[in-house]
């Protein structure tokens, strides 16, 4: 295993250094088999880091890679480019506000503005939480492909956090189509009892989702699918400044 992770490291930092290579000259370069050559290529595609335009075409520096690239050369943090947003939003809503990003199968908040509104939900009691049963955790999982959403939930047992939490991988897949379709998710008392959520995926100028922006309130104002409709028009202004920020690089 760490032969391999070895091999996929010198793999892209030489299509960093070249611009772009064959898998030919991959094998030679690393003085593997073309069929290993292969299986690094694809596994460094599928996860963003190497891109191939054209099938036998040579592969290039994906989206992950030069967003990795962009963000080291603004020294830029998600905090430090969303945060004024952030503070909008709690100031807007008067609802508490987070910022989370994926970690395995797990989300980290990150970044927590709380509301003013008279009866309103304290900064998160967990700062990491299982994805599944999270509001954030879901809209972030949407942005995944189905074979990556498959190699991290498929077969594996989802930890129950409250009992009405998401329990099978079935129940997980449908409820990520919803988000798919719609373009937010939702969740009620899944994570903490009394708790709702509603949350929107945030992607960068390639496409990919980084975080998610989540607005945290008591459940019985998220009890209707119109307060949950609702919601989301209000919250999607700001998810589309935030987005709109980690396209520029720029906090302005």
């Amino acid at each position: 295993m760490l032969q391999t992770v070895d091999r996929a490291l010198r793999l892209v930092r030489l299509v960093a250094s070249r611009g772009e290579m064959t898998l030919t000259e991959v094998a030679g370069a690393l003085q593997i088999s073309a069929s290993m050559a292969h299986r690094l290529l694809r596994t460094c595609a599928e996860a963003g880091y190497l891109d191939q335009e054209l099938r036998h075409g040579p592969y290039t520096l994906g989206p992950v890679l030069r967003q990795i690239t962009a963000d080291v050369a603004r020294g830029s943090t998600l905090p430090d480019l969303l945060g004024g947003v952030l503070r909008q939003v709690a100031e807007g809503m008067l609802e508490t506000t987070s910022l989370a990003v994926l970690e395995g199968r797990n989300i980290r908040f990150i970044l927590t503005e709380e509301g003013t509104h008279l009866v309103r939900i304290a900064r998160p009691v967990r700062t990491v939480t299982p994805a599944h049963a999270t509001a954030a955790g879901r809209a972030m999982l949407a942005g995944l492909t189905d074979d990556d959403l498959a190699a991290r939930y498929e077969g594996a047992a989802l930890e129950t956090v409250q009992p009405g939490t998401i329990q099978d991988w079935t129940q997980l897949k449908a409820e990520i189509k919803k988000v798919r379709n719609r373009g937010w998710a939702i969740q009620v008392g899944e994570a903490q009892p009394g708790v709702a959520a509603l949350a929107m995926p945030l992607r960068d100028g390639f496409g990919q989702t980084v975080a998610a922006v989540t607005v945290m309130v008591p459940y019985l104002r998220l009890s209707r699918s119109d307060d949950a409709r609702s919601l989301a028009r209000r919250l999607r202004p700001y998810a589309d400044q935030m987005e709109r920020r980690l396209a520029s690089g720029s906090a302005r």
